[in-house]
C-alpha cells in the first residue's frame, strides 16, 4: 500500500507540474497569459546566460527588479526569478538552476537562488505529506495543464474540505480514482477544482497565491456573513479558502445549493454504490496541503 509521501506532485508529466512554493503566482498580473508569456521570456533569456556564477546571480537581480516595479500581493513571499518552462517542448514550470535542466551539463545551480540547494531539494509542501493518497492520484490525472494544477495543488485547506465533503457522502472514507477519469467524472472534477479561478464570490483583487508556510505570514480572511443576515455556513471552511465576499442572503443561498449538487455528482461517480444521502454520516477528517518543484525530463 502506497503513502501519500510515495505520489510526487511537483513534475508530474510533461505538461502538469507546480511552482507554487517558489512563488509562481505571487505576481501583480497572476493571469494564465500573464504567466506563460513571462516564462517564455525568461526562459529564452537564461539559455543565453553563461554558467558562470557572476552571469547567473546578475540575471537573477535583474529580473528581480524589473518585477519590483510591479509589486507583488505577498512582499514576503519569494517568488525565484529562476522559475521557467523546462522539457523537452518546454511545456511546464521548472527550475533552470536544476542540474537536469537545459544547458546546465549536471551541475547544481541551486544554491545560487535565494533559498539555496539544500531546501530546493529537500523541501516538500504540506499537500506532498499529507493529503490522502487516493485524492492524490484524482489530482495528478484530472487536472492536464500547470497552471490550474500548481493553484490547486498550493490550496492545504481547501483541499482538505473538498475531500471531507466527498468522503462524508460514502460509506468508505476513500475514493475510488478509476472512476474518477471517467469522461462524465472529469468534467465535474473540471468544475470543482476550477472554483479557485471562477468562483463568483470571490472577493476583487483577491490573491490567487496561497501563503502555505509555517509562519502565516498571510491567512486567508475569515468571511463576513453580515450581509447575508447570517452568522455563518456549513461551507465556512471552503468560502473562508476561495476569499468569499455574500452581499446578500441569495448569494449565500446559491453558494451553498452549488457546492450542494457538486459535492453531490462526484460522490456519485467516485463512491458508487457506497455513496449514503445523510451528509453527516461517515465523517472522516483527513487533513490536506499545497506542492513543491522538483525536475522530470
Amino acid at each position: 500500500m502506497s503513502t501519500s509521501g510515495d505520489i510526487y506532485l511537483c513534475q508530474v508529466s510533461q505538461t502538469v507540474s507546480c511552482g507554487a512554493c517558489c512563488g509562481l503566482y505571487n505576481l501583480a498580473v497572476p493571469s494564465r497569459q500573464g504567466i506563460r508569456s513571462l516564462l517564455e521570456r525568461r526562459t529564452a533569456a537564461f539559455a543565453r546566460v553563461p554558467r558562470e556564477m557572476a552571469a547567473v546571480l546578475d540575471f537573477g537581480q535583474r529580473e528581480s527588479e524589473a518585477l519590483s516595479k510591479n509589486p507583488a500581493p505577498m512582499p514576503e513571499f519569494h517568488h525565484c526569478p529562476y522559475l521557467g518552462f523546462i522539457g523537452r517542448k518546454k511545456s511546464r514550470v521548472g527550475c533552470l538552476l536544476h542540474p537536469r535542466a537545459e544547458n546546465n551539463n549536471g551541475i547544481d545551480l541551486r544554491g545560487l537562488s535565494h533559498y539555496g540547494s539544500m531546501t530546493c531539494q529537500m523541501y516538500f509542501c504540506p499537500t506532498h505529506r499529507r493529503i490522502a493518497p487516493d485524492f492524490k492520484r484524482i489530482l495528478r490525472s484530472v487536472i492536464d495543464d500547470w497552471y490550474l494544477f500548481g493553484l490547486v495543488i498550493q490550496e492545504k485547506a481547501l483541499l482538505s474540505a473538498f475531500y471531507e465533503e466527498i468522503t462524508r457522502r460514502c460509506r468508505s472514507s476513500g475514493l475510488d480514482p478509476a472512476a474518477a477519469f471517467r469522461p462524465h467524472a472529469r468534467k465535474l472534477w473540471d468544475r470543482l477544482f476550477g472554483l479557485k479561478i471562477s468562483w463568483p464570490y470571490a472577493a476583487d483583487n483577491s490573491p490567487l497565491a496561497n501563503y502555505f508556510f509555517n509562519d502565516e505570514l498571510y491567512p486567508k480572511p475569515q468571511v463576513d456573513y453580515s450581509a447575508a443576515g447570517s452568522t455563518g455556513s456549513r461551507y465556512d471552511a471552503i468560502f473562508r479558502e476561495l476569499h468569499s465576499v455574500f452581499a446578500s442572503k441569495a448569494e449565500l443561498s446559491a453558494a451553498e445549493q452549488l457546492l450542494d449538487g457538486l459535492f453531490a455528482e462526484l460522490a456519485g461517480t467516485v463512491c458508487g454504490s457506497k455513496r449514503i444521502r445523510s451528509p453527516n454520516a461517515g465523517i472522516q477528517k483527513i487533513f490536506a496541503c499545497p506542492a513543491h518543484n522538483g525536475n522530470l525530463e
